[in-house]
C-alpha cells in the first residue's frame, strides 16, 4: 500500500509503503524525543530508535547488526515520551512498519524505515521505572484510537 506525500521543505516527491500493520521492536534511542505541532495542530514526536542484532542467529556475543528507524508518535503518547524519555534509554516500541522513499539533491534514492508508535516505553530489561498513572481527558484519543469509552482499570 503506497501513499504518496509531498513535503513543504522540498519539491522531492515521497513515496511510503506499509511494511507491517504491526511489529514491535526493541532498541536504544538515537536522540531526545522532540515535541512538535503538525500543519493540521495534531501533536506529534519524532526519536530515532537503533535496533541492533546478531550476524549470526543467536550470536549475542559475536559481532552486530545495527538497523535505524525513525519513530513517531501522536497525542498523548508523544507527549508522554517527551516527557520521560531521552537519548540512550533502552525502549519497547509498538507500531506499524512503514518505509518512505525519495530522492536527494544529487539524485540518489534514499529510504527511511519508519514506526507509526501505538505504544512507547522503557524497557525493564536492564533498568527500573516508576510509573505515574494520568488523568485522562474526555474524547481523548491515542492514534485514532477513542479510549474516553473504556471506563475500566486495565488490571
Amino acid at each position: 500500500m503506497a501513499t504518496k506525500a509531498a513535503t513543504k521543505s522540498d519539491k522531492t516527491e515521497r513515496t511510503s509503503e506499509v511494511i507491517a500493520e504491526s511489529v514491535t521492536k526493541i532498541g536504544n534511542l538515537t536522540k531526545d524525543p522532540e515535541l512538535r505541532f503538525g500543519a493540521n495542530g495534531t501533536l506529534f514526536s519524532r526519536v530515532g530508535l537503533a535496533v541492533s542484532r546478531p550476524k549470526k542467529p543467536g550470536d549475542w556475543r559475536g559481532e552486530q547488526v545495527t538497523e535505524f528507524y525513525e519513530v513517531t508518535a501522536f497525542g498523548e503518547v508523544a507527549e508522554h515520551a517527551a516527557e520521560c524519555l531521552e537519548k540512550g534509554m533502552r525502549v519497547v516500541v509498538i507500531g506499524r512498519a512503514e518505509k518512505e522513499h525519495w530522492q536527494d539533491d544529487t539524485g540518489a534514492d534514499r529510504t527511511t524505515k519508519r514506526i507509526v508508535a501505538r505504544e512507547v516505553a522503557p524497557s525493564l530489561r536492564w533498568a527500573t521505572v516508576r510509573v505515574e498513572r494520568v488523568a485522562r481527558s474526555s474524547g481523548a484519543t491515542t492514534n485514532g484510537h477513542d479510549v474516553a469509552d473504556d471506563d475500566e482499570e486495565p488490571f
